[in-house]
């Protein structure tokens, strides 16, 4: 077991995060025992280490539940070592079938242990679709005979984990869910039992389960980077998704979908990430604003390059951020906030009002536009 959070037990809730994250497959083209029968996925990746690192980290040091304390993080990967996002090298235990079993016996009796818990579980690495999501594990394809006994069913896990106390439930998916001819004749093969499926009251009052992609669709990422769906995803937490209610900052499960969508569906190439939320409570509270993206348009678009732009933060402490002209949107990453927007246009060609306007830069209405007029 490699925990990179291990609190000792409260007697109030914890937060209890699983994180697994497959990129080198023991018996796919490549790996250290390849097979010949056909594996429906080949291919190693680079990135599921590195994402499902880039997560964990983010737990550890960046969540800050309403109510929950830190709890755990339990981390496995392969290879059974990656360098995170802050250049440290962990070793850590390899996902195989076994150890994802015995991962997710720790990690249910740790999240039963209160009914206010908050259970997180976050996967990276090859998947399949059989109607469920399946989630390959590193010993994937290690019977010809019983090809998806290394394959976790997610609609089992997520009902499995309908016995456990935790209220707060999330679970999130970063791979491809692709549809095979020879899944299709597999529908009746059994994959790897992780939870009894027991009759009973539902529990949770929050459940969240958002996949990166729809049955049959694609995740990205470039080789060794971490992935579209992750960084989207952490985007999200860490400002994309934050409100602004009684004076904090915070993030809930319906946003957090709503912003993840938005990010994956504007950057190429676009996938579209399923969802299921059952619940809206706040996941995550910041510090302060979030730092985001702002951006302001002129319409017409071709009088942008010839505008002089400007910010200033209504906020004292807010500032005047600098922007740059990228194509036709003038730029800067600065805190959410509400500004006073100037256009001004030396070469005369152009007039905006004065001031040009003021506008919330509040997540996720994070651009504003000023209509101006050709100079008579």
């Amino acid at each position: 077991m490699t925990y990179l959070l291990d609190a000792a037990p409260g007697a109030g809730p914890q937060v209890h995060a699983l994180v697994i994250g497959v990129g080198a497959y023991r018996h796919l083209r490549g790996g250290t025992d390849p097979v010949r029968y056909d594996t429906m996925v080949t291919r190693q990746l680079t990135s599921p280490p590195l994402s499902a690192l880039a997560f964990a980290d983010w737990v550890v040091d960046g969540l800050r539940h309403p109510v929950a304390e830190p709890g755990s993080v339990d981390v496995l990967l392969s290879p059974g070592e990656a360098q995170g996002p802050d250049g440290r090298v962990r070793e850590v235990e390899v996902p195989s079938a076994d150890a994802v079993q015995r991962a997710v016996d720790r990690w249910w009796s740790r999240c039963d242990s209160h009914p206010d818990n908050v259970a997180l579980f976050y996967f990276s690495g090859h998947g399949l679709d059989n109607g469920s999501p399946l989630l390959l594990l590193e010993d994937f394809a290690r019977s010809r005979n019983r090809i998806l006994d290394a394959a976790v069913d997610l609609h089992g896990l997520v009902q499995g984990m309908r016995s456990c106390r935790a209220g707060h439930q999330y679970f999130f998916l970063d791979a491809c869910r692709e549809r095979t001819a020879r899944l299709d004749r597999l529908r009746d093969t059994h994959t790897l039992p992780l939870l009894d499926i027991q009759d009973g009251p539902e529990r949770r009052s929050d459940l969240t389960v958002v996949p990166a992609a729809l049955s049959g669709g694609s995740a990205y990422a470039d080789r060794r980077q971490v992935s579209d769906y992750t960084r989207a995803l952490l985007d999200a937490l860490t400002g994309r998704a934050a409100s602004l209610l009684a004076g904090r900052w915070r993030v809930t499960s319906l946003a957090l979908y709503e912003a993840v969508y938005a990010l994956t569906r504007t950057a190429p190439p676009t996938q579209v990430p399923g969802m299921s939320v059952h619940g809206d409570s706040v996941l995550h509270v910041l510090q302060g604003p979030p730092q985001v993206p702002l951006g302001v348009r002129c319409d017409p678009d071709a009088a942008a390059p010839l505008a002089d732009v400007s910010l200033s933060a209504l906020a004292a402490a807010g500032g005047k951020p600098v922007l740059e002209l990228h194509d036709t949107v003038w730029r800067t990453v600065a805190p959410a906030g509400v500004y006073t927007v100037g256009v001004e246009f030396p070469s005369g060609h152009y007039a905006a009002p004065f001031p040009a306007g003021v506008h919330a830069f509040h997540p996720p209405d994070l651009e504003y536009t000023v209509a101006v007029e050709r100079a008579r």
